[in-house]
């Protein structure tokens, strides 16, 4: 009993060291290897292989202490379930919809990179086995690794090298199996999908689904992946089967990823590849093989290459995205893997899993940075060919504005905001409403567009039902006066930011506004959502217009401005630079609606109050303009307040309290004012620039709304630094602007 326990305890901590060493591996690997364009799967294969015998598992010591016999086949157990488990979450995330309407230029492309490759590696492997003696383990393995580097469809691959031995089964057999994966697959369509539908009509509208529902649904998929191995086929066929079977979307498709992402992806595929990797054995490999795996590599790479251009071109791609595509086509992954695990010691020897793995792995690691280098979403959109702001814009031209929302709570404050814009005809609004979503239980983007009249997305689940509804009597109320167009995007959140500014840049819009991160609710409770916080630093690094980060405190998200609101109270507080003369300017467009009091608080230092505010100055030109046009509407008002320091200006902004609706600040000035002396240090949100990260921290007691404005860089300008809220960094980019294809304004 005492050797039992001892035995047990020694393999479980030489299996932790195990995965603690190739965790630290990984790690190392990745910081060294993420600079060029390298993926984790690059990183986390590579430890793999070098934790197996052909560098460190050379020792025998070391090798039984890496992967003990008892807990060997436990923990690759563990790791081929990962692989199922990742191969449904694929089948749960593929939109069978999506992929029947994907076009002609969709179809041509995945067709071609199929068929050209097999034939380039088919005509290859016919030479090839002439230089193989009949006897040679390469000489089998090498019809099923043809396979495996042409295609990209699993099914396909599974099933040649999980049957390649079933040619020698007598022809009943083979019927009954065929017979039986017929059976299953009506089973899966027939009776399973339809009792995960009757679970999702069981589900309230936006509540979650049971516990029971999802262990359900874990039941199913493990009878599929049993009954998979019982029929004769491979153990991954109908567990991805049934993983396409499964509703897409919120709320089963969704609960499932959410549950199943994490725990795949940090512990699964990381024992799935320390596994795969160990299997590797460079002293297996000799020089004749070796050539011909890795020259069949570069055939079917070239393949793919060729079967994206040839569609690509008749299309008139850009050439550079067809490079990228092509390169994007021919990169290698987990799911290959995955094909070579199903064929070892079936099909495929070991050193013929070696060569290939070897291939997988050189072939990825060319690709992948010369993809990410290649293609660049934000090169269409980072700088246009003239600015897109207010200030540039003039009154009696429609004012183009588009808002992010992320859930339908912020819409009543979004509307109060259009209301204070100041939509009439004599300066019309045109107002992009985009719903953002972030994609779950689902693998492609989905953009829906809610016009009338649009035929471009055929009909789906509404997501955005209630703030189309809110939005359109909006719009019904103001007759002629703002034209709402609204959109949804289902998008990660990792690439929503090009999304949005694509749209910006193709709407030709002039300012963007987007919720903070933070939200204060009525009871007093704050919620924060980080992935938000993201992508709005995302969103001020690269969009092609102006940007508003609306905080919304106080009255803006209670008042609803079908109520008739007697005022809105708007406060500006000016300093200095681009972006305070931003929010100026949109200060002044709200300034000619009748239910909005503005004030102007302008903070001067001693040493810039007796400053010529008229010459040649842009920021005393626009508060002259403002004092001109505005002052003598009595209701508006202009307040100038000297102070000295960072304290004295800390006092004029509580003195604010409980004075307006909303404050608009801009987020930048410069850095060598005495004003922010030190207030650097003490920012908790840089995004928000100074005076707004003041007007809105923890400790702040100020109760209304905040709108921090930063205004569009200037053309040639990218990327500047959020850590700082002072001066922007600067560097030179060369883009061309995206060409304007129809008119918004008005609709007839």
């Amino acid at each position: 009993m005492a050797d039992t326990i001892v035995n047990s305890t020694v393999n479980a901590i030489s299996t932790n060291g195990t995965v603690w060493i190739f965790s630290s591996l990984t790690a190392t690997l990745q910081f060294l290897l993420e600079p060029i364009g390298e993926t984790r799967f690059f990183s986390q294969m590579l430890a793999g292989m070098m934790l197996g015998p052909s560098v460190i598992g050379q020792s025998a010591f070391l090798q039984k202490w890496l992967f003990p016999p008892k807990t060997f086949y436990i923990s690759e157990t563990i790791a081929f379930f990962g692989g199922m488990m990742f191969m449904f979450i694929i089948g749960v995330k593929i939109d069978m919809t999506i992929v029947a309407r994907s076009g002609k230029k969709a179809w041509a492309i995945g067709i071609l990179t199929f068929l050209i490759p097999l034939l380039f590696c088919s005509l290859f492997f016919f030479f090839a086995k002439e230089t193989l003696p009949s006897d040679h383990p390469l000489y089998k393995s090498l019809f099923s690794i043809t396979f495996i580097f042409s295609s990209g469809s699993f099914h396909v691959v599974s099933a040649v090298v999980s049957h390649d031995n079933t040619f020698s089964m007598d022809h009943k057999t083979y019927q009954l199996m065929g017979l039986s994966l017929a059976v299953m697959i009506t089973i899966i369509v027939y009776v399973l999908r339809p009792i995960m539908c009757w679970m999702i009509r069981q589900t309230p509208e936006g509540r979650q689904m049971k516990e029971t529902h999802i262990m359900s649904v874990f039941l199913m998929l493990i009878s599929c992946a049993f009954l998979s191995e019982v029929i004769g086929q491979h153990v991954l066929i109908l567990p991805i089967i049934f993983g396409i079977a499964v509703p897409e979307g919120p709320p089963l498709g969704s609960a499932l990823t959410d549950r199943l992402d994490m725990l795949v992806s940090n512990i699964f595929l990381p024992l799935y590849y320390l596994y795969s990797g160990s299997r590797f054995n460079v002293f297996l490999i000799d020089g004749h093989t070796f050539v011909i795996v890795q020259l069949l590599a570069i055939v079917s790479f070239l393949g793919k290459v060729i079967g994206t251009i040839l569609p690509s071109i008749y299309w008139k791609m850009p050439m550079t995205d067809i490079i990228a595509l092509g390169l994007l086509m021919s990169a290698q992954g987990i799911t290959h893997v995955i094909y070579l695990q199903a064929g070892l010691n079936i099909t495929i020897d070991e050193q013929s899993y070696g060569n290939a793995l070897l291939a997988i792995l050189w072939l990825t690691g060319i690709t992948t940075p010369f993809v990410k280098f290649l293609y660049d979403p934000s090169k269409r959109y980072l700088s246009l060919n003239r600015r897109r702001t207010i200030e540039q814009s003039t009154q009696d031209i429609e004012l183009r504005l588009m808002a992010c929302i992320h859930n339908q709570e912020t819409t009543p404050s979004i509307i109060n905001l259009l209301e204070m814009s100041n939509p009439s005809l004599e300066n019309p609004i045109c107002f992009y409403v985009l719903h953002l979503i972030q994609l779950r239980g689902r693998s492609t983007p989905v953009f829906i567009d809610h016009q009338p009249t649009s035929k471009k997305n055929p009909p789906q689940k509404n997501y955005s039902e209630h703030i189309i509804k809110a939005f359109r009597s909006y719009e019904q109320q103001k007759s002629n006066n703002v034209v709402v167009k609204l959109y949804t995007s289902i998008s990660p959140y990792e690439t929503l930011h090009d999304e949005i500014c694509m749209q910006v840049a193709e709407k030709r819009v002039c300012l963007l506004i987007v919720p903070f991160h933070r939200q204060w609710k009525s009871n007093g409770i704050i919620e924060s959502t980080h992935p938000i916080r993201a992508l709005n630093r995302q969103l001020l690094r690269t969009a092609p217009c102006s940007v508003g980060i609306l905080i919304e405190r106080g009255s803006l998200n209670i008042n609803n401005p079908q109520t008739n609101v007697a005022f809105y109270s708007v406060g500006i507080v000016f300093i200095e630079g681009n972006d305070d003369r931003e929010a100026l300017a949109y200060a002044m467009r709200m300034a000619n609606n009748p239910i909005v009091r503005v004030t102007l608080v302008r903070l001067m230092e001693p040493r810039k109050k007796n400053k010529n505010l008229t010459n040649r100055d842009p920021d005393g030109d626009l508060i002259h303009k403002f004092k001109v046009e505005c002052i003598q509407i009595k209701r508006h008002d202009y307040k100038e307040e000297v102070v000295r320091d960072s304290v004295e200006m800390i006092n004029v902004l509580r003195s604010l309290e409980g004075c307006f609706d909303l404050v608009l600040v801009g987020r930048r000035h410069a850095s060598e004012s005495n004003l922010f002396s030190g207030l650097s240090y003490w920012n908790e949100y840089p995004e928000l620039g100074p005076i707004g990260d003041m007007l809105v921290a923890s400790d702040s007691t100020f109760d209304g709304s905040v709108m921090v404005i930063q205004q569009q860089k200037r053309s040639g300008i990218g990327y500047h630094n959020l850590d700082s809220s002072l001066l922007p960094k600067q560097e030179s980019l060369t883009i061309v602007e995206i060409p304007r294809d129809r008119k918004t304004f008005p609709i007839i």
